[in-house]
């Protein structure tokens, strides 16, 4: 069974999760078969990556960039790298729609600094008319869950600003208070914030939390063949959903390069155990 040994990107964080994972191939008949979207994080935690990695270890705490970056290393070692998309994104041509067959090892992924502390500082001066730091944090893949479906945060029973949620559960602190929730954090940003502030924090959240797994890659354009187009592939339900002809593409890149020298995770090396 195929095996490979990955670092995670919060390595330097974790308290009670070690820096490296040990992933094997998931059984044939597997619970990947019929997760969807609504529950995908939910069952990959729970019953997934308790069959897929050896290590025990609270899958809740891990940060969310590294639940992406297990799910990515998981979808190269069981299906191969090979996704087909229903849109390319051209320089010269534009959107081009229609299927194409795409690799998933073009996506890079951002890592965490090395000194890396998990206490993120938007400082006063970023702002300009509240008047107090604020300290955000990386979330787990656990808090980034109870986010989504916050109540607090929907209208009508869905998520009215997804964006917004994100946000609330990522401040720690904000001024003279120390201990924020996502509650607190909500009310001071809709009482002290004004509009103008508001945006400042939200550009400034954007760039100093965008760590891990970009969202897609670059391939060439099935119309005019330049090699500067991209392609979309977020880490839900469908990555785990391959074609037939992705399978055939995998097993024909692998045939060629030889089983020990089929590339998986970035920084993992892939070999075959019995």
């Amino acid at each position: 069974m195929i095996s490979e040994k990955i670092e995670l990107l919060g390595k330097n964080i974790y308290k009670d999760i070690p820096s490296e994972l040990t992933l094997t191939a998931i059984p044939t008949v597997s619970e990947l078969e019929y997760v969807s979207s609504e529950d995908f994080e939910k069952t990959m935690i729970e019953k997934i990556f308790p069959k897929a990695i050896e290590e025990k270890v609270n899958f809740n705490n891990l940060l969310e960039i590294d639940f992406q970056w297990i799910c990515r290393c998981l979808r190269l070692i069981n299906y191969g790298p090979y996704h087909t998309t229903n849109r390319i994104f051209c320089p010269e041509c534009g959107v081009v729609d229609g299927e194409a067959r795409v690799d998933l090892r073009s996506i890079t992924c951002k890592p965490l600094p090395d000194d890396f502390k998990n206490d993120i500082v938007i400082s006063k001066d970023e702002f300009i008319d509240y008047k107090g730091d604020v300290h955000l944090h990386l979330l787990t893949i656990a808090e980034a869950m109870n986010a989504y479906k916050d109540k607090l945060f929907m209208e009508e029973g869905q998520m009215k600003n997804e964006a917004y949620a994100r946000i609330c559960y990522m401040i720690t602190s904000m001024g003279k208070d120390k201990s924020v929730t996502p509650v607190s954090a909500k009310v001071a940003i809709e009482s002290e914030f004004s509009a103008a502030d508001y945006k400042l924090l939200k550009d400034a959240v954007e760039h100093l939390t965008n760590y891990g797994l970009r969202a897609g890659g670059h391939t060439t354009c099935p119309r005019c063949h330049s090699h500067e187009a991209t392609f979309i592939a977020l880490v839900d339900d469908r990555f785990f959903r391959p074609t037939v002809g992705d399978l055939r593409e995998g097993r024909n890149d692998r045939s060629a390069r030889g089983v020990e020298d089929v590339p998986g995770a970035e920084g993992g090396s892939v070999s075959s155990n019995s």
